[in-house]
C-alpha cells in the first residue's frame, strides 16, 4: 500500500537476537522495557518472524510501572485519595484559604508533591532557605500571594517527607530500587521517552550490576522531512528551504483542512476514515486533541456502523451513568425539585428491579399529577400528592427515594462512611444491578467501592458538601475506558501513539490552543520549576513534539483538522503544523492546506437529504375522531401546528408553574366561580353580605392548595379580592336584565358529517345561561378589555364565540372581562346566528378538504410562531426571509 514502510520492530528484534540468540529457545530470563502494550505486541510479533525455531519462550516484555508493581513482599502505598484528604486537612487547619478553594488547592498541591517525589527532590531544612531560593529566582521579595503558596508547599513537602507510609511516588521509587539491587540478567529497553528522575536513576543503578542496552527503532519514513521543517522553523536564515529537495511531495498523502465549525470538522474526518476503510486500510488512528469534536466524529462513524476503540477514555463526570449521581445530589440539595425528580425516576439506571412497564406507567402518572397540581418541590409534598391521587405504584417509588434519603441526614462523617452511605443509597434505589450490567456503570461502581476502601481508616470528619466536592474531584480525574470494542479505528492520544505505525492517521482539533497543550496555572512559575529541577513547559513541549514527529513519520495517510473559526473568532493552526505547511510549500511548490469539501452526513448524497429551508406542508393520513374548539382554533392559526399537535400527538406537557402567573390565576377564579354559581343559581334571592361571604369562601378554597406551593398565590388572591365587589355588581345586574344561570363547565357537542363518516366537534363552556331570547354563552377572561375588543373586531381569526354559539345554539355570546375595576360583558358584535352558521360551514369545508388529502402547510404568521412549541419541528427559523408567509 502506498506510503507504507517495512516493519521497524524487525531491527530491534534482530539486535536482541544478535546478543542473546544463544539463549534460544528460552529467552524468558531477559526483560525488555517497553513504553506501552502495543510496542510489546509489535516486538513479540517481530521476534516470531525472526526466530527460526517453531517454539520458543519470549523475553518478559513489560512497562516500568508494571514491573515495579510486580515486586513482592511490600506493604501497599498510601492511596492518592487518602493523600489528597491529608493535604485538604492540612490546608483547612492552616486557615489560610477560603473554603471553596480548599479542594482545588489540595489537588494542585498533591500533584506538585508527586512531581517533587518523581524528581527525587528533598525539601530544604528550613523555610527561610527555601524562600531565599525563590526570592533569588524572582529577583525580589515574595509578595503575599507568592509567600502563601511557598509556605504552604514547603510545610506540606517537609511534613509528608517524614511520613512513615510512602505515597505512590515514593513507593514506586523504592520498588524500582529493589529491582535494581536484585539485577541478575541484562536489561533491554525500547523507545522509552520522558523518563522521570526516579526512572533515570533506576537505569543507572541497574547498570552498575548488569548491562542495560537500548534497542534501536528506526525513525519513520517522514522523519527527515519533519526534522528539516522544524530545524528551518527554528533558524530560517541558517537552514535552506531547498534542503528538502528531492523528497517526494506529501500532497495527496497528507492534508490539512481548516473547518468553519465543529460539524464541518467532524464530517471531514468521518469522510476520510470511511474512505480509508473502503480502501482496505486496517489500522486507522484518530489522535484526539478536541474532545467535543471526538464525540461528534464518533456519532457520525457509529451512524455508519463503524465502532470505535477508544483508548483515551472519558472522565466519569461526562459518562451517562454519572448523571444518576448528579441528579441524586441535586435531589438531596434542593429537596426533590420536580424537574430533577422526574428526570431521576425516568433514568434506566435507577429502580431497575421494578418491572419496566410498571415503572414507566407509575412515573408517567406521577408526572401528569405533578403538572396538573403544580407541585414544585418537597419529597413530602410529592408523597402526599401520590396518596391523594391514588397513585400507589408512584407512592412506592417515592418511598424508596425517602428511604435512601435518610442515609444522608445532616452531620459530619468520615469520607469512607459517606462512601458507604452512597453505595447503600444506590442499593436502596435499585441502581446497583443496572450499574453492574453497564460497562461504564461497573467501572464507576468499582471506583466508588475502591475510594471507600482506601478511606476506611481515615477518621477525619467531613460535612456533606465537603465529601461531595471530594468525590466530584475524583470523578473529574478518573476515566472510563471501554475495553470490549475491537475495531480497526481507534481514538488515542499523542503520547500513546508513539512507536505505532498506522495506515491512516487523523489529527483531530490541531488548533494552536491545543497543540502544544497549554499548562494550567499551578503553585510555581516556570522559573521556580526549573530552579527546583521540575519539568518545565519547554521540556514538555519537546517531548510532545517528539511524539508528534514519531506519529506523523510512521503514518501512511494523514489528515489534520483545525477550526478556522471558534466561537465566532478567527482560530490559528498549531505553529508546528503551520511550519510544516510553509516548509512544504517552499520545498515542493505546494502547500498542505486544503479547503474542506461540502460533506453531507459523512458521505451521504445531498439529494437524499431533506431541504430544511422549505416550509413543510404534510397531508394528513388519518383524521381524529373528535376535535375541540381549541384544536379548531389551532387549525385556523396554523395548519401545520394542528398536524403536529393533534395528528402526530406531539402536544407538550403542561409546565409546572414555579411562580403563579395570570393563567393560573384565571384557572382558579374560573373554578371558584363555577362552584359559587352552582351553589347560588339565583343571586337576587340572597343578601349581598351572604353572597360576599360565600364567594370569598369559594375563592379561599380554590387558592388554598396553591398557597402551599406558590408564594405568589396570596398576592393573586388579594388581586381578586379587590375585584370581587365589582363582579357581584355585574352578576346582579346581569340577572336583572333577564338572564339566569343554568350550568357551569357545560360540555356541548355536534356531529359533523364528512365524506366517509362523521366527526365530533365539542367544547366546554365556562357558563351557559338562559334568557327570554334563548341560551347565552359566557366565557370568563382575565385579559384586558382592550385585548378582548380587538379579538371581537377580527371575525374569523378568533373562533371561540361563534363556535360556542354553534355548539350551544346560543342567542347571545360574550366575554366577561374579570380583571378590571369594572367587570363587564363584551357581547359579540353583529348577527351571532349568522356568525355561527359561517363557522359551521367553514369547519365542515376544512375537514372535508383534509379528508380528501389537502395539505397542512405551516403559515409562518409571526404572532402565532412567537410562542409556538413546534417552531423547531417546522424549521421556521430556516425559511427564506422573503417567504414570511408561505402559500
Amino acid at each position: 500500500m502506498a506510503g507504507m514502510q517495512t516493519d521497524p520492530y524487525a531491527t530491534a528484534a534482530r539486535q536482541l537476537l544478535a546478543r542473546e540468540g544463544h539463549r534460544l529457545p528460552d529467552l524468558s530470563g531477559l526483560t525488555v522495557l517497553v513504553p506501552h502494550y502495543h510496542a510489546a505486541q509489535a516486538l513479540l510479533a517481530a521476534l516470531r518472524r525472526e526466530v527460526a525455531q517453531p517454539v520458543f519462550l519470549p523475553p518478559r516484555l513489560v512497562t516500568l510501572a508494571a514491573w515495579a508493581a510486580s515486586v513482592p513482599g511490600r506493604a501497599p502505598a498510601e492511596p492518592d485519595s487518602l493523600r489528597l484528604a491529608e493535604v485538604y486537612a492540612f490546608l483547612k487547619a492552616s486557615g489560610r484559604l477560603p473554603g471553596h478553594r480548599l479542594w482545588p488547592a489540595a489537588s494542585e498541591l498533591a500533584a506538585l508533591l508527586r512531581e517533587l517525589s518523581d524528581g527525587l527532590l528533598a525539601p530544604p531544612r528550613h523555610y527561610a532557605e527555601f524562600a531565599a531560593r525563590l526570592e533569588a529566582i524572582h529577583g525580589r521579595a515574595l509578595n503575599a500571594p507568592m509567600g502563601l503558596e511557598a509556605s504552604l508547599a514547603f510545610e506540606l513537602w517537609y511534613a509528608l517527607q517524614q511520613a512513615r507510609v510512602p505515597d505512590r511516588a515514593r513507593d514506586y521509587a523504592e520498588r524500582l530500587g529493589s529491582l535494581a539491587d536484585a539485577a541478575a540478567q541484562p536489561l533491554y529497553h525500547l523507545g522509552l521517552a520522558a523518563l522521570s528522575a526516579v526512572e533515570r536513576r533506576f537505569l543507572e543503578r541497574y547498570a552498575r550490576r548488569q548491562p542495560v542496552r537500548e534497542l534501536d527503532l528506526p525513525p519513520g519514513q517522514r522523519a527527515a522531512f519533519l526534522s528539516a521543517a522544524w530545524d528551518w522553523e527554528a533558524a530560517p536564515l541558517r537552514v535552506r528551504a531547498d534542503s528538502g529537495a528531492g523528497m517526494a511531495p506529501l500532497a495527496g498523502e497528507w492534508a490539512i483542512l481548516g473547518a468553519r465549525s465543529l460539524e464541518e470538522e467532524a464530517q471531514a474526518a468521518a469522510a476520510h476514515v470511511l474512505e480509508w476503510l473502503a480502501e482496505g486500510r486496517e489500522g486507522i488512528a484518530v489522535v484526539v486533541l478536541d474532545r467535543m469534536g471526538a464525540r461528534r466524529l464518533r456519532a457520525l462513524l457509529e451512524r455508519h456502523r463503524v465502532l470505535v476503540q477508544d483508548e483515551t477514555g472519558w472522565t466519569f463526570s461526562t459518562a451517562a451513568v454519572s448523571h444518576v449521581l448528579d441528579r441524586w445530589f441535586a435531589l438531596l440539595q434542593d429537596d426533590c425539585y420536580h424537574r430533577d425528580l422526574l428526570d431521576f425516576l425516568k433514568s434506566p439506571y435507577v429502580l431497575a428491579d421494578v418491572e419496566p412497564a410498571t415503572r414507566r406507567r407509575a412515573v408517567a402518572e406521577l408526572e401528569q399529577a405533578v403538572r396538573r397540581k403544580g407541585v414544585v418541590e418537597g419529597l413530602a409534598r410529592f408523597v402526599r400528592l401520590a396518596r391523594e391521587s391514588g397513585l400507589e405504584a408512584a407512592g412506592a417509588l417515592l418511598a424508596r427515594l425517602g428511604s435512601a434519603q435518610t442515609l444522608f441526614a445532616p452531620g459530619r462523617r468520615p469520607l469512607g462512611d459517606w462512601q458507604a452511605r452512597l453505595l447503600g443509597a444506590l442499593d436502596r434505589l435499585g441502581a446497583t444491578p443496572a450499574f453492574e450490567a453497564d460497562a461504564a456503570g461497573a467501572q464507576l461502581l468499582a471506583l466508588l467501592r475502591r475510594l471507600g476502601s482506601e478511606l476506611a481508616g481515615d477518621a477525619a470528619l467531613y460535612g456533606y458538601a465537603e465529601w461531595r466536592r471530594w468525590l466530584l474531584l475524583h470523578l473529574d480525574e478518573a476515566t472510563f475506558v471501554e475495553a470490549a470494542v475491537d475495531s480497526p479505528v481507534c481514538f488515542t492520544h499523542l503520547r500513546a501513539a508513539r512507536l505505532r505505525a498506522f495506515d491512516g492517521l487523523v489529527l483531530l482539533g490541531a488548533d494552536a490552543a491545543r497543540l502544544p497543550e497549554r499548562p494550567r496555572p499551578g503553585f510555581f512559575s516556570e522559573a521556580v520549576r526549573r530552579e527546583l529541577g521540575l519539568p518545565g513547559q519547554a521540556q514538555r513541549e519537546a517531548e510532545l513534539r517528539g511524539a508528534l514527529a514519531d506519529v506523523l513519520g510512521r503514518a501512511g495517510r494523514v489528515l489534520v483538522t483545525w477550526r478556522v473559526l471558534r466561537d465566532g473568532e478567527p482560530g490559528a493552526l498549531s505553529p508546528w503544523l503551520e511550519a510544516l505547511d510553509l516548509y512544504h510549500r517552499l520545498a515542493c511548490g505546494t502547500g498542505l492546506k486544503a479547503p474542506v469539501p461540502a460533506y453531507t452526513a459523512a458521505g451521504a448524497s445531498p439529494a437524499a437529504l431533506p431541504a430544511p429551508e422549505a416550509p413543510p406542508a404534510p397531508a394528513p393520513a388519518v383524521l381524529p375522531d373528535r376535535v375541540s374548539v381549541s384544536a379548531w382554533q389551532g387549525l385556523v392559526d396554523c395548519p401545520y401546528r394542528f398536524y403536529a399537535r393533534h395528528l402526530l400527538r406531539l402536544n407538550e406537557l403542561d409546565e409546572v408553574a414555579e411562580e403563579m402567573d395570570k393563567r393560573d390565576y384565571g384557572t382558579l377564579v374560573h373554578a371558584a366561580l363555577a362552584r359559587f354559581h352552582t351553589a347560588h343559581p339565583e343571586l337576587a334571592a340572597e343578601g349581598r353580605a351572604e353572597l360576599e361571604a360565600a364567594l370569598a369562601a369559594e375563592i379561599d378554597a380554590a387558592f388554598g392548595p396553591a398557597r402551599e406551593n406558590q408564594f405568589l398565590a396570596e398576592a393573586w388572591r388579594l388581586r381578586w379580592q379587590r375585584r370581587q365587589a365589582a363582579y357581584l355588581d355585574w352578576a346582579l345586574a346581569w340577572e336583572r336584565a333577564g338572564w339566569r344561570f343554568e350550568r357551569a363547565e357545560a360540555l356541548a357537542a355536534v356531529e359533523v358529517a364528512l365524506p366517509g363518516g362523521t366527526l365530533r366537534f365539542e367544547g366546554r363552556l365556562d357558563r351557559l345561561d338562559a334568557g327570554r331570547q334563548g341560551p347565552a354563552v359566557l366565557d370568563y377572561k382575565t385579559q384586558s378589555a382592550q385585548t378582548l375588543r380587538a379579538k371581537l373586531r377580527r371575525p374569523g381569526e378568533d373562533v371561540q364565540l361563534p363556535a360556542y354559539a354553534w355548539l350551544a345554539g346560543a342567542a347571545a355570546a360574550g366575554f366577561v372581562c374579570l380583571d378590571a375595576d369594572r367587570v363587564e360583558a363584551l357581547a359579540w358584535p353583529g348577527d351571532l346566528a349568522e356568525a355561527a352558521e359561517r363557522e359551521a360551514a367553514r369547519f365542515g369545508a376544512a375537514f372535508a378538504a383534509l379528508a380528501a388529502g389537502a395539505p397542512l402547510p405551516a403559515q409562518g404568521a409571526a404572532a402565532v410562531c412567537r410562542h409556538c412549541e413546534m417552531r423547531g419541528l417546522c424549521r421556521r427559523d430556516y425559511w427564506p426571509a422573503a417567504d414570511e408567509r408561505p402559500r
